[in-house]
């Protein structure tokens, strides 16, 4: 029986019922075989996808950089409405396009690579257009009630679309109208205010965090590592300017060092456990120079500190294979 007949022979049986296609696989080790396979195709399109979007978004930003340098050029030859129209309005036709390829097109990234750009063109382009406007009114409130507009668009427009792209530019100018709007509440001091601006900045890392957590599951779960990382960067860097002459904040900042450990461990996030880390890295040598320096010697202080360096590494290996890699 040559090669051929065999496979005939297979065929009729399989047809048959006499032979089942499992006890086949499974017999001659076809499984790992198929498994194989399958799992070098699924790496394959990964790759192929993940090349796919590096090539978007670094098209994206290349585009951005030569509209910035074409209209540079332009400027101030093409008038008011010209500068207008080259910014806002081109931000908006760029934004109706990846809509509309989000309708047509929701499967792939072209659209979001649409409103990359877009949504990196329409706040500048509303802030030239309140400039060439401008009745000269030296005041943060129309730059807050601008990037208010702007963010209530984005809101629509996510509402519609629903894409991560789309909530990360509300979050973006969300963010920017409430730190504009305390601004204009206080008169835009920075330096009388550093408090109140450091206190809103901790409540925006925390909802920050919170955020990112309601969309581990969701259409915005690309968006988790950027928030997570940006909200305990926020919060733990703003916390950390209190601590200057003030003994209340050093003992009250170890707490929130522990606090940001616990919900490393809670979210399961290298991210926030590594910048946790740092924070307190950073404190421990605050207060060690500010405590211990003069009192048992620099160098001592230093080999100390040395060694409690070594602990905090070594503590933050341990938490990240025991309660998070896991």
């Amino acid at each position: 029986m040559n090669k051929e007949e065999l496979f005939q022979e297979l065929s009729s049986k399989i047809s048959t019922g006499e032979i089942q296609r499992d006890e086949l696989v499974s017999r001659f080790g076809f499984s790992s075989v198929m498994q194989g396979g399958s799992k070098a195709e699924v790496s394959s399109n990964s790759a192929t996808f993940s090349v796919t979007k590096m090539l978007y978004f670094l098209g994206a930003a290349i585009a951005v950089v030569g509209i910035i340098i074409f209209v540079s050029q332009i400027w101030s030859d093409i008038g008011s409405f010209g500068r207008i129209s080259v910014t806002l309005g081109l931000g908006f036709v760029i934004t109706a396009v990846g809509s509309l390829l989000l309708n047509q097109k929701p499967n792939d990234n072209i659209g979001s690579v649409f409103h990359f750009i877009g949504g990196m063109l329409v706040p500048g382009g509303a802030m030239v257009t309140l400039t060439e406007l401008s009745t000269g009114q030296d005041t943060l409130w129309p730059v807050a009630f601008t990037f208010g507009v702007v963010f209530v668009f984005y809101l629509l427009l996510n509402f519609v679309h629903k894409t991560a792209i789309l909530t990360f530019f509300a979050i973006a100018n969300g963010t920017a109208f409430v730190y504009l709007l305390v601004g204009a509440i206080t008169d835009g001091s920075i330096y009388m205010n550093g408090d109140l601006y450091a206190y809103l900045t901790m409540v925006i890392g925390v909802s920050y965090i919170l955020l990112a957590y309601a969309f581990r599951e969701g259409w915005n779960n690309k968006l988790v590592w950027i928030l997570y990382n940006f909200g305990i960067t926020g919060f733990l860097g703003a916390a950390f300017t209190q601590v200057f002459d003030s003994v209340i904040w050093q003992m009250l900042y170890f707490l929130l060092i522990i606090l940001g450990f616990f919900i490393a461990v809670s979210m399961k996030s290298r991210g926030i456990l590594t910048i946790s880390t740092l924070f307190l890295i950073g404190h421990v040598s605050y207060i060690t120079s500010e405590y211990f320096a003069d009192s048992i010697g620099w160098p001592i202080s230093l080999v100390i500190l040395g060694f409690v360096f070594i602990a905090l590494g070594y503590a933050s290996i341990s938490i990240n294979k025991n309660y998070i890699a896991k």
